[in-house]
């Protein structure tokens, strides 16, 4: 955040620096545990200048869809702004990566995996698209490829919380209690005591009866 607003401050009109200032703030209420109350309203704000910077800029169109997504729960508005997105600038795979989870929240399930896909296509190597490829395959009740996409990402980068997360999520889904609680406890630890991992770990000791 410091860093995007030395940017903006040496240049007002930087919309890839305000489009940028607001995924850092919206994606925080998801990585950090982040308030909404607290950093929707800057979000919101850097987002509405990157437009207003540069309508034409992938990032701002994307990141605008991504509070849309984030703090109103407006699915089609998200999608409608990633599409955009990604006619804008068709080769990040970033944006196929977070209209693949869009539409997976949607229940279109063949859509997200064919977005997940090209995503990975684009760039095989990042550990997230793996990770959140195991989001959409969960909701799409496939453990089976759930687990493989998130050892996937584990396997790029061993430290990446959300890939124990993931694979965790995965294993519980598959009946595989004791997997997933060693999987979520490396996900507690690696992200710092996430609620995430932590409120999984949670449901699944429920679920076992402990």
């Amino acid at each position: 955040v410091e860093a995007y607003r030395r940017a903006i401050t040496l240049d007002p009109n930087y919309a890839l620096a305000w489009a940028s200032l607001a995924f850092t703030y919206a994606a925080s209420v998801l990585n950090a545990d982040a308030r909404p109350a607290d950093v929707g309203p800057p979000a919101r704000d850097a987002s509405a200048r990157a437009l207003r910077a540069n309508p034409e800029l992938a990032e701002a169109q994307s990141v605008a869809g991504y509070v849309n997504w984030v703090f109103d729960w407006d699915w089609p508005e998200a999608e409608r702004r990633l599409r955009l997105a990604t006619r804008l600038d068709p080769g990040a795979a970033v944006l196929y990566r977070s209209l693949g989870h869009i539409v997976s929240q949607a229940g279109r399930d063949a859509e997200a995996e064919a977005a997940m896909t090209r995503a990975t296509e684009l760039d095989a190597l990042d550990p997230v698209s793996h990770a959140l490829w195991a989001q959409v395959s969960f909701q799409g009740g496939d453990a089976a490829a759930a687990i493989r996409h998130a050892r996937q990402a584990i396997l790029i980068d061993p430290t990446l919380w959300m890939g124990h997360m993931e694979l965790g999520q995965a294993y519980a889904l598959d009946g595989q209690a004791d997997l997933a609680l060693e999987a979520l406890a490396d996900g507690t630890r690696l992200s710092g005591g996430n609620s995430k991992p932590t409120s999984l770990r949670g449901y699944v000791l429920a679920r076992t009866g402990r």
